[in-house]
């Protein structure tokens, strides 16, 4: 789920701070089913999607972004300033960001322009090509082959390293099936009968909460999420000047801004809340993807860990590491389609603890960006401090909330 700030007054507060870029932490907004923010089995009929207003009819002087949803034009902002490594104010006046004033502006317009009919040229309209792929994270993107050290080269009277044989390739390595991979997962979390019977659970945290113009202020919250099974889940985020909160009530996700305003999430946040929300989504990881394969073996944080490429109907593709010793999901890869490439989200599970039921639970998430739709470079940790499992909640608590009366 996505964290939703809509409090005028302290962005204009931050203002100052933002240029600053300092540091900040954020965590996943999602429900506590694979640790925040995974997938559902058995779902219902998703709801006809909202229409949603253009770039071009919510922002003002747009030359060659239009058609884009309204709703996407920030997250394409924040990627672009990670792929260039620089910041918002290299291309826009601060808080008048409708003017032309900065030559960057108007050369980021002929990029996107140009990326654009690469795509559409070489690629059938494919995104294949996006300002990373040149940039990497510079503002100047690299046209000359570096060289490597000269140290350890070849010298005068080395031998020269022959071609490899046949028999001197490395056949390529015979990786366990996804089925044993989820079995050996379901086994490390404590069974299937220990994780069928939490049938509702109740999460205090600590976390460090993004805030402002994309999301570059931190402020310290206190998070209780609770969950309800089958597929019922409300996350309450409380600041010393605001709260937020987001749910899932059963057929649609919401999101209450801290001015109060509640509103339905777009797509593909709404499937994936709708997802997230089963309390044993652990146990029936493989309902919820047309496809899983292994696709390779990686290090998460020092740690030998399976990759499992994951494949959601009508969505990009998520990859799932599982640590190859201790069979736990220790890290999600997932990402947002926008016009400017795919955003990505990162999510790392640690600390795993037993709780009262026999299940093994992360009682450490660290995520970067900090939510799905803040600047990349946002990172955030979140600790639980409590978690208590079969508690009785009134289903009205995970109900889409009343906004206040408009002033």
């Amino acid at each position: 789920m996505q964290s939703t700030f809509n409090n005028s007054a302290l962005m204009k507060s931050f203002a100052a701070l933002g240029r600053k870029r300092p540091m900040r932490l954020a965590t996943v907004l999602g429900t506590v089913a694979l640790a925040f923010g995974q997938e559902q089995s058995a779902q219902p009929p998703a709801p006809a999607a909202p229409s949603f207003r253009t770039v071009e009819q919510q922002y003002k002087n747009i030359k060659v972004m239009t058609g884009m949803r309204a709703d996407q034009m920030n997250l394409g902002m924040h990627g672009l300033v990670t792929q260039l490594g620089v910041d918002c104010v290299h291309c826009h006046i601060w808080e008048e960001w409708e003017k032309d004033v900065k030559p960057p502006k108007q050369i980021a317009r002929r990029m996107i322009t140009m990326v654009r009919d690469m795509n559409q040229k070489y690629f059938g309209g494919a995104q294949v090509v996006t300002c990373y792929t040149c940039h990497r994270g510079q503002l100047h993107p690299v046209n000359t082959t570096i060289l490597p050290d000269t140290i350890g080269l070849r010298k005068p009277g080395d031998p020269v390293r022959a071609l490899p044989t046949e028999e001197e390739v490395v056949p390529k390595p015979a990786y366990p099936s996804v089925e044993s991979i989820l079995s050996k997962y379901v086994e490390a979390l404590g069974g299937e009968a220990a994780v069928r019977k939490v049938n509702s659970r109740v999460i205090r945290a600590k976390r460090d909460l993004p805030s402002g113009p994309g999301g570059l202020i931190v402020v310290p919250a206190e998070v209780e999420i609770y969950q309800k099974a089958p597929n019922l889940a409300v996350m309450i985020q409380k600041t010393e000047k605001f709260t937020i909160a987001e749910g899932f009530d059963g057929s649609m996700a919401w999101a209450q801004a801290a001015n109060g305003n509640v509103n339905n999430l777009p797509e593909p946040d709404q499937s994936r809340a709708r997802r997230s929300a089963n309390v044993y989504e652990p146990i029936e990881l493989q309902k919820n993807y047309d496809s899983m394969t292994v696709t390779g073996l990686e290090k998460v944080n020092g740690r030998d860990s399976y990759v499992v490429s994951s494949y959601p109907v009508g969505d990009t593709v998520e990859r799932l590491y599982f640590d190859v010793q201790t069979g736990l999901l220790n890290r999600k890869w997932t990402s947002l389609p926008t016009s400017l490439g795919l955003f990505p989200q990162q999510i790392d599970y640690d600390n795993y603890r037993k709780t009262p039921s026999g299940m093994m639970f992360p009682y450490t998430i660290r995520s970067i960006p900090g939510t799905a739709r803040v600047e990349p470079t946002i990172n955030s940790t979140i600790e639980i401090t409590d978690l208590r499992e079969n508690v009785n909640i009134e289903a009205s608590r995970f109900s889409r909330p009343t906004p206040p009366p408009k002033k």
